[in-house]
């Protein structure tokens, strides 16, 4: 039973929704101007390196984003200061000292490998390590909020780019930095897409930091950081696994294509992580009523919630899916422009991989919060080796479209290895089902 003043399911999916509809819109612009700017020739590379931020992002946080959600989520609106005393230690353990090292690296990185000039290097390099960090901050906040019930905010934070805020933040942007300066081309575009985080993430820290800034005590950072690394590295594991299988095919791509099939295979993935949107939606909002109900031990009304949650994903999937699968072409040239229109056949077969995921519903979120990250972990790790190696082989023999054939077959294979997972260990099926009972989202506290 929700107390009278709790926000439902059914609540925070509306809330979501119309959210993710500005986050959608930002990322339709996103990649418009992107490929209309940068061509066959430089896009590519370009959501290569936008992918890569997130995943180094992903490993920089060390996991306490998402182990941050499931203690804010058991304490719900209760002053817990023990439990919001690990929070902000945790925290300062991200901001302070694992992101900035990741984005310092990867940021050397890049100015080593990007650009023909010294500058053009630097400012590269800059802008790829702010990428890196601001994109993992956004990340930290969104799932704090959620977690401690600011889910009006929480939702335009969460989505393709960084949520509805970012990912508009970063449209203008681009289409600014294009319009003022054409020519500085992928680092400028890098540039860019950092700038568009800047005020959501300061807005969001500051709404995160009044909740606890009454507890007292600090423990030294270094004690922290190994405390946090401790309690969360399976979920870092886990979510740099996730992001990492996103993405690893486009290095394949890019190491072994032309500039040309690299970029029409990057545009063929980004327009099927659109199948995506409605599955993030409910496993955005499904994470912390998920981890309440497992606390309390209600596995049969989770069951129940997750099905019906996979049910409405499925159904509002399809509409998405069908005008890919009858005329990818089409979408991509409107979406693209014109020099995209190669890239369809690879889209209708990477979208049977998309689909493998609505059906089977949110197994890995119900894994991880019954305290077995460690699992989803190793099926996604596997995943990640399994994409590396049959990929490579793929796209050498049959180009862009074996690619995305070994990349369909990896999905299908991740996504029911967890559903089976979740039937093993929790008792819980997750899978769509013919008798949804849409009631539940009224009734349930989100």
């Amino acid at each position: 039973m929700r107390r009278p003043d709790a926000v439902s399911v059914a609540r925070a999916l509306i809330w979501f929704a119309a959210a993710y509809g500005l986050a959608l819109v930002g990322y339709l612009v996103i990649n418009a101007v992107s490929s209309r700017w940068l061509g066959t020739a430089e896009y590519g590379y370009f959501v290569i390196a936008v992918t890569t931020s997130l995943v180094i992002g992903q490993l920089g946080l060390v996991g306490a984003h998402r182990g941050g959600l499931r203690e804010a989520a058991v304490m719900g609106d209760t002053d817990d200061p023990e439990r919001l005393a690990r929070l902000r230690a945790d925290v300062r353990v991200a901001l302070l000292l694992t992101l900035p090292l990741a984005a310092a690296i990867s940021g050397f990185v890049i100015s080593l490998i990007t650009g023909d000039t010294t500058g053009t290097r630097v400012v590269a390099g800059a802008g790829f390590a702010a990428l890196v960090w601001l994109g993992g901050v956004q990340k930290l906040w969104a799932n704090l909020l959620r977690g401690l019930g600011a889910i009006r905010f929480a939702s335009l934070l969460e989505g393709r780019s960084g949520g509805g805020l970012v990912s508009l933040g970063q449209a203008l942007a681009l289409l600014l930095v294009w319009r003022l300066f054409p020519d500085t081309g992928l680092t400028g575009a890098l540039v860019a897409m950092a700038l568009g985080f800047a005020g959501p993430v300061v807005v969001a820290g500051l709404m995160v930091r009044r909740r606890w800034a009454h507890v007292p005590g600090r423990t030294t950072l270094w004690r922290a950081a190994r405390s946090s690394v401790s309690r969360n590295w399976r979920f870092a594991v886990n979510q740099f696994a996730v992001y990492a299988a996103l993405t690893v095919e486009l290095w394949v791509a890019g190491l072994v294509f032309d500039a040309v099939d690299a970029s029409h295979y990057s545009a063929a993935q980004r327009m099927s992580l659109l199948l995506m949107i409605p599955m993030t939606a409910v496993q955005v909002v499904f994470a912390p009523v998920a981890a309440r109900m497992l606390h309390q031990g209600r596995t049969a009304d989770l069951q129940a919630v997750l099905r019906t949650g996979a049910t409405a994903a499925g159904v509002v999937t399809s509409f998405v899916w069908l005008p890919m699968l009858v005329a990818p072409g089409f979408v991509l040239a409107v979406v693209l422009g014109e020099p995209f229109r190669g890239a369809a056949a690879p889209l209708v077969v990477l979208t049977i991989g998309g689909l493998a995921n609505v059906v089977v519903g949110l197994a890995g979120t119900a894994l991880t919060m019954s305290h077995r990250e460690g699992v989803v972990a190793a099926v996604q790790t596997g995943s990640v080796v399994a994409r590396a190696a049959l990929g490579l082989g793929a796209a050498i023999l049959w180009g862009p479209v074996g690619l995305a054939a070994s990349a369909a077959l990896v999905s299908v294979i991740t996504y029911g290895l967890m559903w089976w997972q979740a039937w093993r260990l929790l008792g819980v099926r997750t899978d769509m089902t013919l008798r949804p009972r849409l009631g539940l989202f009224k009734q349930t506290t989100a």
